[in-house]
């Protein structure tokens, strides 16, 4: 008897520990015979509002059978210190009663079906999340739940019923997330060191991985309208896989690809008066050459070591011979963050217009005449030489082409040329009751006027009295709306000083043809 009490002593003052072989829920048969022990002692319920397991415990809401508007809480429970796995190794408390506070009221939409049979996947499913979740160091599974997915968006619903297995490492933490047949099909990865390390604006593998993802989950069909890349994730507009005839904002990143349901309405909203954007396959686009893009952007920019703000990708209807995939890349300067720019790049890489920080660009004047001997150049690179024009608008900042429509040779298209390359304007073509055929002229004929620029901005001075003025504007066109006899090109060059202005219209050859004085 003394020898006995010494050992029960010998036992009650060993310290509580948890042994590394010990029995836990995740150990093959374990949970299913523990919801068989709960469900005979409940009545053999048939639903669950959910399902808790931890390592030593496992905790399940049941539905009373003989009253169904009530839940109960029961747990069965493994002993980890000594004296309790000595004497008392597993027991079951409840029933507890559940209180109910559910985003979704409908406690029936949040029941689902579940048989101890069906926690035969626990094993596997513990396995397969840790190998998931890659974590750097030794990982183990913390918790497993199953429940009803919950839905907020259009209003509280609940979907079909999901496990979420929390897996850590003690540094690091994921949830991995799987059907209740234990198929894995998503994750959480917010808190690993990947998702810390994580940069799409650099390229590389993770990106690649990325991209890969969303065209094994859309397709590779032109879906897209348009894609924005940030550091953590990737987010586009793209066909609504469930309304082929509207959009959808989609989110992708380390977690997968998600529906962004709070933004759907607003992206199906279209601007007034702006061309339709083409669609593009998430695999058009050459994605190895980000870095090298933004590279060039921030030598472009005069923005060293500057910071890349976002990235977008769309296929807009602003360049000449229909949708086009275009780089939009935001670059903002290491040292101030006020001060950006951005390049746009054609999608093999060549610059087509760029946005200049202020006071870092080129100084552009398109009345002046260095500028106008490239800007005919960039006219019959894009349009041809001898396009069908109706007007050439030149201001200091930027020339306005009104040239026909290749698609409807009786209308016509509006673009803006301000350097670089030519995009549609915002500004729609002059609808002139008198507009007709006899308006256009052929591009060829309208050069020959830039050996003359300079001469004929100082003579419209001259005759209008305006020596200490400046020119507007200059327009070459046939000046049909006043003119409707006319059938020359004309050049019209206007000029003001203060509240005085006035103008002159030139043929071809530098002839006066209309002179109209303050």
């Amino acid at each position: 008897m003394v020898r006995f009490g010494a050992a029960l002593i010998a036992v009650l003052l060993l310290p509580t520990v948890a042994f590394a072989d010990d029995e836990t829920f995740f150990d093959e048969g374990r949970a299913q015979a523990a919801l068989e022990r709960i469900f005979d002692k409940a009545g053999h319920p048939t639903k669950v509002l959910s399902l808790v397991i931890r390592a030593h415990e496992l905790a399940v809401e049941l539905q009373d059978p003989s009253q169904p508007g009530h839940i109960d809480a029961w747990q069965d429970s493994l002993a980890t210190s000594t004296f309790r796995r000595w004497v008392y190794p597993e027991w079951i408390s409840g029933p507890r009663p559940v209180e109910l506070s559910l985003p979704n009221p409908n406690l029936d939409a949040n029941l689902l079906d579940l048989k101890p049979s069906d926690a035969a996947v626990v094993p596997k499913l513990v396995a397969d999340a840790v190998k998931r979740a890659q974590l750097e160091d030794a990982a183990r599974v913390d918790r497993l739940e199953l429940r009803r997915q919950l839905h907020l968006v259009p209003e509280p619903s609940s979907g079909p019923p999901q496990w979420d297995v929390e897996v850590t490492s003690g540094r690091e933490r994921a949830t991995i997330y799987a059907d209740q047949s234990g198929r894995l099909t998503h994750a959480n990865f917010d808190g690993t060191r990947r998702a810390q390390a994580l940069n799409y604006l650099n390229g590389g593998k993770e990106l690649t991985t990325a991209v890969a993802m969303i065209a094994d989950t859309l397709g590779k069909d032109p879906i897209i309208k348009s894609m924005i890349v940030y550091d953590k994730s990737l987010t586009f507009e793209a066909v609504n896989p469930d309304h082929p005839d509207r959009d959808a904002r989609f989110s992708a990143g380390l977690n997968g690809v998600y529906r962004d349901l709070l933004l759907d309405s607003v992206t199906n909203i279209n601007l007034p008066n702006q061309p339709t954007p083409g669609r593009f396959a998430i695999t058009d686009v050459d994605w190895s050459l980000l870095p090298k893009l933004e590279d060039t952007a921030r030598d472009r920019l005069k923005l060293p070591g500057g910071k890349i703000g976002l990235v977008q990708l769309s296929k807009p209807s602003n360049g000449v011979g229909g949708p086009t995939i275009e780089w939009e890349i935001n670059v903002k300067a290491a040292d101030d963050a006020v001060v950006e720019g951005y390049v746009v790049f054609d999608v093999k890489g060549n610059v087509l217009r760029t946005k200049f920080p202020p006071g870092r660009g080129p100084k552009l004047d398109m009345l002046d005449a260095a500028s106008i001997a490239p800007a005919f150049d960039a006219l019959k690179s894009a349009l041809g030489e001898h396009a069908a024009m109706t007007e050439l608008e030149f201001r200091s900042e930027r020339l306005m082409i009104t040239t026909r429509d290749p698609k409807d040779p009786a209308e016509r298209l509006v673009f803006d040329y301000s350097g670089e390359s030519l995009r549609h304007s915002i500004m729609p073509p002059l609808d002139w009751p008198t507009f007709g055929p006899d308006w256009f002229f052929d591009l060829s004929q309208a050069q020959p006027v830039a050996a003359r620029w300079s001469e004929l901005q100082q003579d419209a001075l001259t005759r209008l009295g305006l020596a200490d003025g400046k020119i507007e504007r200059m327009t070459i066109s046939k000046q049909k709306l006043l003119m409707p006899r006319n059938d020359r090109v004309l050049v019209e060059v206007r000029a003001e000083a203060g509240k005085r202005n006035g103008y002159v219209v030139y043929d071809l050859n530098g002839r006066p043809v209309e002179i109209v004085k303050p």
